[in-house]
């Protein structure tokens, strides 16, 4: 059996004019808080040559709040 040909390694190049903003926000269910707080959005790459959706954002207004988090949740079994 042949090994797997190497991958070549990335190139990192001027990023100076790159820039990353996020798409339309579309809001949802949060399965774990369980309300309607939920905000994704895609993130978009603006390079000189076009425009690339690079990935995507999510967070919870409830569960991502640094400020006032989430008490742990506990189920008693007694």
């Amino acid at each position: 059996m042949t090994p797997r040909p190497a991958r070549p390694g990335a190139e990192i190049q001027d990023t100076s004019g790159l820039a990353l903003h996020p798409g339309s926000l579309r809001t949802g269910w949060c399965a774990v808080c369980k309300a309607w707080t939920h905000i994704t959005a895609d993130l978009l790459l603006l390079t000189p040559t076009g425009l690339s959706t690079v990935g995507t954002w999510a967070w919870c207004e409830v569960c991502d709040d640094p400020d006032s988090p989430l008490p742990a949740r506990r189920i008693d079994r007694a």
